[in-house]
């Protein structure tokens, strides 16, 4: 099984030729492209003009030391309170974001669904958005050559303060989306610490989700009540139980963690060590994995 991870914090302090060249040397077989900076840093070198040919850079650079996009993760970071954001910001730069992953040869692109608007209560409505949303980033996806993998989310209740469920927050909504759309485009990404967040454990929605559905992860750990995108085993989740459930479904996907706020106060001399401590952890549980399923 392919172990990867997303760019984001390593890119961040190292730039995107010496951040691939820590990546590669820490052990990871794939990359997960953060693109996270294109809805939220102008300054940022994919937001401005030329983005295209730097994109071409940054797969040159990755094809040199060996080491492949996996995934990569289109811009989420939107100004709500412009009323025309959906249509001036929100399409564009999820477009922008199919159209880099083609570039840097991704396979599968995580898309956020809509989920900026009150949930509870208006289920149908954003459902039905939703499938709109999708349906209008197909032929981008196809003619860029990604699949796009739609993710369970949550939402701060904007009252009290607490988390609840938002768009696909649970399993058998994000099932829905997938078998609604029908196409082999649309895959299930499920963000394994955003499930206990909703109330769902992480292993009853793999199963729940299922080998033909589920075919892209984002792995970290949390305690049911942040989303604090730690490394695995660090927190309350039951990995025994979650690596159980992958093997059960005989899942064929990546593990990609999703797991930088690990490396968020580690100094930066010491974050290719982290790196490599991180590769660790992913090749303990992909053996879980492995060994689950020789057992059945």
């Amino acid at each position: 099984m392919i172990l990867s991870t997303q760019t984001s914090n390593i890119f961040a302090y190292f730039g995107e030729k010496e951040g691939l060249k820590i990546l590669k040397d820490a052990g990871y077989d794939a990359l997960d492209l953060s693109l996270f900076g294109v809805s939220t840093n102008p300054d940022y070198v994919l937001s401005k003009d030329g983005w295209r040919e730097y994109a071409k850079q940054i797969k040159e650079w990755a094809d040199e030391i060996g080491i492949p996009f996996n995934q990569s993760h289109v811009p989420f970071v939107f100004n709500w309170k412009n009323p025309n954001e959906y249509e001036e910001r929100f399409i564009p730069l999820n477009i922008k974001g199919l159209e880099i992953s083609g570039i840097a040869g991704v396979k599968t692109a995580i898309v956020h669904p809509f989920h900026y608007k009150e949930y509870i209560g208006h289920e149908e409505e954003i459902f039905n958005i939703n499938l709109d949303f999708y349906r209008t980033l197909l032929p981008y996806a196809k003619e860029y050559g990604v699949k796009i993998a739609i993710e369970n989310m949550w939402r701060t209740e904007p009252k009290r303060k607490y988390i609840c469920p938002s768009a696909c927050g649970k399993a058998e909504e994000l099932a829905r989306y997938i078998d609604a759309l029908d196409d082999d485009t649309f895959v299930a990404c499920l963000d394994l610490g955003h499930c206990g967040l909703v109330g769902e454990e992480a292993q009853d929605a793999i199963r729940i989700l299922g080998h033909d559905r589920l075919k892209a992860l984002h792995v970290h750990d949390n305690n049911y009540r942040e989303d604090t995108h730690t490394l695995p085993m660090l927190s309350m989740m039951d990995w025994n139980e979650i690596t159980k459930a992958l093997a059960d479904i005989d899942y064929d996907g990546e593990f990609t963690f999703e797991a930088d706020a690990f490396l968020r106060y580690i100094p930066k001399d010491f974050k290719p060590t982290a790196c490599r401590f991180m590769v660790e952890t992913g090749r303990y549980l992909i053996n879980k994995i492995e060994t689950y399923k020789s057992q059945k």
